[in-house]
């Protein structure tokens, strides 16, 4: 057997592909491991720091387990290690919705990645069908690849102890037998009354309760631990077995003529030209073209904002798919092709510009939220996309726009990361009261723990009722904060509400004064109650989420 982990391609047979596999009872003890920390980490906890300590015992345990087959992780695999780290580490930081939900799926789409390259590299040459064999292939390799290995880890578990001896062969049949007679019980319990009443008899000695509750927890851990080792089994593949999909030949051979594809570019760039130049007529000329078009400046401005950024979507998927399909076999159809579209290039930032305007406008009259501020993350990505997309253009390596667009994606994430986007919104809205003397507090109130510091340092520059109701929803969050110190477990730790409960402690005077209370409704059952604080004009619903 050669040092390599696993060597089988798919003429191997199953049985060869067990004998490939080095170290069988080592990866299933490593994979019951992640099953087991799956278990303590997440069962019955609602997410917080546990989400990172996964991820990173996920990282650990892939390290170790190529270490033991003497295998070399590729450069790729350790890139994407590096941003699983980041973004799952994010998740602890932050908890505005999208920041959390992009972190994560960008660090469950990464472990992925660090499967399909671990062995083999080249993620810098995948493209968009490679990126989708790694998304959806993988997560379904993980179930396929296990079960010879542990049956391989069985097997040498009982050789070890001294061959096929009567006991163990008992034990082995009661454990097999004991799913198929719960079932059977069940439903025999179900169908006769009688029946029924002898089994509670004879089950009245064990707690069901904690039976049920230790047969998820059970199952948890073994649904984990088979997924685990499948993702291992399928990570230490020889590379053989890994081949970039469409690189060569590629999936699409160009069919179209230069002459169509010419004419559908110049005239989609007439049409960009004309708009843009309305654009500089009325949007860039100021507020007095606009009126003289009938009409008002917020008017114009909330209109079309999103048909902008859809045209410049739609207008780079052309210029790719044309490229794509485009038979370009001299020198000067290349220069003219690329010509013709970096002109499109360039209307379609003309036109992100004005989007931008826009959403200036926006920002102005309305003040920011959660929609607004991720588009004005987004707009700037978008014109870098531009600019690595015209590059690639240039260099005729649009392939490699695939893993241009997962570094940006990950870029945007990241960006909002870095800008915490609920204290952003915080931090500007207070800004324009103190311009204005408008303070949407009914909004503020529904942002994460993230924005509470922010809120809380606002407190003192607010008066009348904008800091009464300020304060109320500050006091709803301390209550909220501090029942979930009181009942979440510490896999549910998160930083940003340790934050938000620092924060609020310096000003536990001015909450005293706004009392949370619980209101059942006239109801005697605990489900229907909720939560208010009394202020000064009466009693207010507390309009945040509170730890079960």
């Amino acid at each position: 057997m050669t040092p390599e982990s696993i060597t089988t391609s798919s003429s191997t047979s199953p049985a060869a592909a067990v004998r490939s596999v080095r170290l069988p009872m080592a990866l299933s003890l490593l994979a019951l491991a992640l099953g087991l920390l799956v278990e303590i980490l997440f069962y019955g906890h609602r997410p917080g720091i546990s989400f990172f300590l996964w991820a990173a015992a996920c990282v650990l345990v892939a390290a170790v387990a190529g270490g033991l087959a003497r295998v070399r992780v590729s450069a790729s695999a350790w890139l994407a290690v590096a941003g699983v780290l980041v973004f799952a580490g994010a998740t602890f930081l932050r908890q505005e919705p999208l920041t959390v939900f992009l972190c994560v799926l960008l660090t469950l789409f990464l472990l992925t990645v660090v499967v399909r390259t671990f062995r083999y590299g080249r993620l810098g040459s995948f493209g968009w069908v490679d990126m989708a064999v790694a998304l959806l292939w993988v997560p379904l390799e993980a179930w396929i690849r296990p079960w010879p290995v542990a049956g391989e880890a069985w097997s040498g578990a009982v050789r070890e102890r001294g061959g096929r001896t009567a006991a163990f062969s008992i034990a082995r049949g009661l454990l097999l037998a004991l799913p198929f007679l719960v079932v059977f019980i069940a439903l025999l319990s179900a169908a006769d009354l009688v029946f029924g009443d002898y089994v509670e008899q004879a089950l009245r000695w064990i707690d069901l309760e904690t039976l049920i509750d230790w047969t998820g927890r059970i199952l948890v851990v073994m649904i984990s631990a088979v997924f685990s080792l499948g993702a291992l089994v399928a990570a230490l593949r020889s590379p053989v077995d890994r081949k970039l999909i469409g690189e060569d030949p590629p999936l699409v051979r160009p069919f179209l003529g230069f002459t169509e594809t010419s004419i559908v570019v110049s005239l989609v760039a007439l049409v960009f030209l004309t708009f843009v130049g309305v654009q500089f007529a009325y949007l860039f000329g100021g507020q007095a073209n606009i009126h003289a078009a009938g009409y008002t400046f917020a008017e114009y401005a909330r209109r079309g904002f999103g048909e902008l950024l859809a045209v410049a979507c739609l207008a780079l998927g052309m210029i790719y798919l044309l490229a794509a399909v485009t038979r370009i076999e001299t020198r000067r159809n290349r220069t003219v092709f690329f010509a013709l579209c970096t002109a499109v290039v360039i209307l379609v930032t003309v036109m992100l510009v004005s989007a931008f305007q826009r959403l200036v406008l926006y920002e102005q009259a309305y003040g920011f939220s959660r929609l607004r501020t991720y588009t004005h993350v987004a707009i700037w990505w978008l014109a870098a996309a531009l600019i690595v997309f015209l590059v690639l253009l240039f260099l005729g390596r649009l392939r490699r726009l695939a893993p241009a667009a997962l570094a940006l994606a990950a870029g945007f994430t990241l960006t909002l990361v870095v800008v915490n986007v609920d204290a952003f919104i915080a931090d500007r809205n207070a800004g324009r009261y103190a311009a204005s003397g408008e303070l949407d507090v009914a909004y503020l109130k529904t942002l994460s723990d993230d924005a509470i510091p922010r809120l809380v340092a606002l407190v003192p520059r607010t008066n009348g009722d904008a800091a009464r109701d300020l304060l109320a929803g500050l006091a709803c969050r301390r209550h909220a904060i501090e029942r979930a110190e009181r009942t979440l477990s510490w896999p549910s730790d998160h930083l940003s509400r340790s934050r938000a409960q620092a924060s609020l402690a310096t000003i536990d005077a001015g909450l005293d004064e706004f009392p949370v209370y619980l209101d059942y409704h006239g109801r005697s059952d605990p489900d229907w109650a909720s939560y208010v604080v009394k202020t000064a004009t009466g009693f207010e619903s507390c309009r945040v989420a509170f730890a079960d």
